[in-house]
C-alpha cells in the first residue's frame, strides 16, 4: 500500500519508519522548513526495535494518489496542514490521529466518507528532521471500524501488523477517542498545572484530588455522549502509571511552544458538558490552572516536537 504521512514530529516518524520497514511505500508531507533540513532518511533510537535508518521520501505538498493518508499534526496546526494536501486525487482513506473530539467534523468536509477514526499510544520524541527516539517498548493504534468504512479498512489493519503495531477496532468512532481522552485529559491539565510529571502531582495532595475528580468528571461527560468507559480501571490506571509519566501539552507550555493543545483537549468536553447539564469542578480548575501556566511561560520557542520520555501520547 501507498502511504503519505502528514506531520513529521514523533508520532509521525516513529508511525512512517514501522510502515517503511513493515515494506510499504511512504511519503512524508513536511513543512517546506523542514524538508529542507531532512536527509531523506528517518533515523530510529527505539529500546523496543533498536536504532536503525530507514530511507522515506518527502515532499511539500501531497498531490498525487495514496491508499492511505495518516494524520499525526497536533490539533492546532490541523488545518494549516491540510493546505498542505491536493488538489489532487483523494485518499482511499484518511486515518487522524489526533488528541481531542472535533478535528473528525473538519476532516470529514475536506475528504468525505474516507475517513477511519484513529487513536495511538506510544512514546516517542523527535529530536531533529527526521530523527526519532522511540521510547516506549509498545505502540497501539485503535481504530473504528464503522458501517461507512473505506474499502481499505482491511488493509490499514493488515500495514499496521507488518509494521509490527498492535492494532485493535472498534464499531463507534467516538469510542476510539474518548477511551483515550478520559485518560490523557486529566494527565495533560495537572501535569501542566503542576509543571512536572505524574509524580510531581501526586506529591500535592490537592492536585491529586483534582487528577482523579477530573478522571471521574471525563467519564461522566463520556456516559453522557453514550460512550461506554470502564471508570474503575481508568482510576487503577491512574494510580499505576510510573510518575515519569508526562505529557506532550505540559512540555509544549513549558517549552513556550504555541499554539498549544490546552484548548482542543478541553473546550470540546466542557461544551459537551453544558450540552447536557453536568458540572465539571475539577477539569474547570485544572483548566484554568494549566491556562494561567501558559500565560506566565516564556515566550514562544521556535516550532518543534515535544514527545518526551515517558509522556502519554
Amino acid at each position: 500500500m501507498r502511504h503519505a504521512i502528514l506531520g513529521a514530529g514523533g508520532v509521525g516518524l516513529a508511525l512512517g519508519a514501522a510502515l517503511a520497514r513493515g515494506g510499504h511505500d511512504v511519503t512524508l508531507v513536511m513543512r517546506e522548513s523542514t524538508r529542507a533540513r531532512y536527509s531523506g532518511v528517518i533515523d530510529v533510537h527505539s529500546r523496543l526495535r533498536g536504532d536503525h535508518s530507514v530511507p522515506v521520501r518527502a515532499v511539500g505538498r501531497l498531490d498525487e494518489p495514496v491508499d492511505v493518508l495518516w494524520v499525526t499534526v497536533k490539533a492546532p496546526a490541523l488545518e494549516a496542514a491540510l493546505s498542505r494536501t491536493g488538489p489532487g486525487p483523494l485518499p482511499g482513506a484518511v486515518v487522524p490521529l489526533l488528541n481531542g473530539l472535533d478535528h473528525p467534523a473538519l476532516l470529514r468536509e475536506r475528504f468525505g466518507a474516507r475517513q477511519i477514526v484513529g487513536a495511538i499510544r506510544v512514546e516517542a520524541e523527535r529530536t531533529g528532521p527526521g530523527r526519532v527516539t522511540w521510547n516506549s517498548l509498545f505502540a497501539e493504534v485503535s481504530l473504528a471500524a464503522d458501517a461507512d468504512a473505506p474499502t481499505v479498512f482491511g488493509g490499514v489493519t493488515a500495514a499496521l501488523a507488518d509494521a509490527g503495531i498492535g492494532c485493535t477496532t472498534e464499531p463507534d468512532p467516538a469510542g476510539v477517542l474518548w477511551r483515550k481522552l478520559v485518560l490523557l485529559l486529566p494527565l495533560a491539565l495537572a501535569t501542566t498545572a503542576a509543571d512536572g510529571p505524574l509524580g510531581a502531582v501526586r506529591r500535592q495532595p490537592e492536585l491529586a484530588a483534582l487528577l482523579g475528580g477530573a478522571a471521574r468528571e471525563a467519564c461522566a461527560v463520556a456516559a453522557a455522549e453514550a460512550v461506554t468507559v470502564d471508570e474503575p480501571d481508568l482510576l487503577h490506571t491512574l494510580g499505576t502509571l510510573p510518575g515519569r509519566t508526562d505529557t506532550s501539552l505540559h512540555r509544549d507550555v513549558a517549552a513556550g511552544v504555541r499554539p498549544t493543545e490546552l484548548a482542543a483537549l478541553t473546550e470540546p468536553v466542557l461544551r459537551r458538558a453544558r450540552d447536557h447539564d453536568l458540572a465539571l469542578p475539577a477539569i474547570t480548575e485544572l483548566a484554568r490552572r494549566a491556562a494561567e501556566r501558559e500565560r506566565h511561560a516564556e515566550a514562544p520557542a521556535p516550532h518543534r516536537s515535544t514527545y518526551s520520555k515517558g509522556e502519554t501520547s
